[in-house]
């Protein structure tokens, strides 16, 4: 009985090879629709050959059909909005976050919205530490401090804000005018209670830095004195009603104060930046002799890298690094134009019209990519991923 059941099988196998060499259909095909399935992907194959005629070769083989996973897939998130200021574009420790005309948004690595607020907001700021943000009305009396989930606390100060800054504990200063001063700053702990107020009596207040343990802060100043432009840059001690120590910068305008560590600090004018350590009052200065700063960017415990054109259109710029300490260690020249950057361990992206280039302190390049006409800041939170802002839209790329 087996070997009936063996032969009758046998006979269906043989059947059926026989159905298939006796079939009518090209490529030895059972069906129709086999049939269009096998000239479509020959066509296929045909044209992609003719498109990519003049790559062929192993190594452009492998770049035809290697694949990114999900976590370095580009996206394009629509700006709530209608415009993003490239100073209002900051990454924070869960993605990144923005304000626009409108709205406050925080966006995760993989373009999802974690948050998204309206504001009342006539010229919309924000200063971010990795773990908080302030956002504020620049010559209003509000603000708004907020994490990745979402606002924290809605507060008023003063009639004009002038500058804003908070740590990652929590701890935050105002900077606002105040009756019968120039200007006034306000602390306050992460429980929104008062810490520390200083009175500014004849020079304006225009940027803050409060220390990662919040205990002092340093503020940029700027008045004319006898016909002459100065500024001041003041580091005070919440333990303490007057300075700790005051530094003046003669016919320059002080753009920015940024604590780079615990004890140091960074001022950047238009002629020079200077890494103060509060410790001990030491001051180390770089100066720009005589050259335009198009773009500068100041990561805490990383390095200060600075954009610098001898030309006033700003084109041919050389990038400079700094140390913590403010020292030179490297710098290179470029034929660029460079509008924005950004810095990562030994990466320094530049953004240069619609192209973003990446280089180590020393020049040497790890590649460069069509970022799009409309680009006007980029962040580079990672080695091989950046985020480009452009006029409607946030994209981000990755960086092989």
């Amino acid at each position: 009985m087996a070997n009936d059941y063996d032969r009758d099988d046998e006979e269906i196998r043989s059947g059926k090879r026989r159905r298939k060499k006796k079939s009518p259909l090209p490529f030895g095909c059972s069906s129709r629709l086999a049939v269009c399935g096998v000239v479509l992907l020959i066509c296929c194959i045909f044209v992609f050959t003719a498109l990519k005629w003049d790559t062929l070769s192993p190594e452009g083989a492998a770049e035809w059909f290697s694949f990114s996973d999900s976590t370095n897939s580009s996206f394009t998130s629509q700006i709530s909005g209608i415009s993003v200021l490239e100073n209002n574009f900051n990454d924070i420790d869960k993605g990144l976050i923005y304000v626009s005309d409108t709205s406050i948004v925080c966006l995760n690595h993989d373009g999802e919205i974690l948050f998204s607020e309206q504001h009342n907001f006539t010229n919309p700021l924000i200063k971010s530490s990795k773990l908080y943000s302030i956002a504020f009305n620049e010559g209003g009396s509000n603000f708004r401090i907020l994490s990745e989930k979402g606002e924290v606390h809605r507060g008023t100060q003063g009639t004009a804000i002038t500058d804003c800054d908070i740590n990652d504990s929590g701890t935050y200063c105002v900077i606002s005018d105040q009756t019968g001063y120039l200007s006034n700053l306000s602390v306050y702990d992460r429980n929104n209670e008062f810490l520390y107020s200083y009175y500014f009596n004849d020079f304006y207040a225009v940027s803050v830095s409060v220390s990662s343990d919040g205990s002092k802060a340093a503020v940029g100043a700027v008045n004319s004195v006898d016909g002459r432009l100065v500024s001041k840059v003041y580091l005070l001690d919440f333990s303490s009603t007057t300075p700790a120590n005051v530094y003046t910068y003669n016919d320059q305008i002080v753009y920015e104060v940024k604590f780079i560590e615990e004890e140091k600090f960074a001022v950047v004018t238009d002629s020079l930046v200077s890494v103060i350590d509060s410790s001990n009052g030491k001051e180390s200065a770089y100066s720009f002799n005589k050259r335009v700063l198009t773009a500068y960017n100041i990561s805490y415990k990383e390095n200060i890298v600075l954009s610098l054109s001898r030309s006033d259109d700003g084109r041919e710029c050389s990038v400079v690094s700094l140390d913590t300490k403010g020292n030179e260690t490297g710098s290179f020249q470029t034929n660029l134009k460079i509008s924005s950057l950004d810095v990562k361990n030994d990466r320094i992206a530049v953004l240069s019209s619609n192209s973003l280039c990446v280089f180590n302190s020393y020049g040497d390049s790890f590649g460069e990519w069509e970022v799009g006409n409309d680009a006007k800041a980029a962040l580079l939170p990672q080695e091989k991923t950046a985020y480009i802002l452009g006029v409607s839209e946030i994209r981000k790329a990755s960086l092989k």
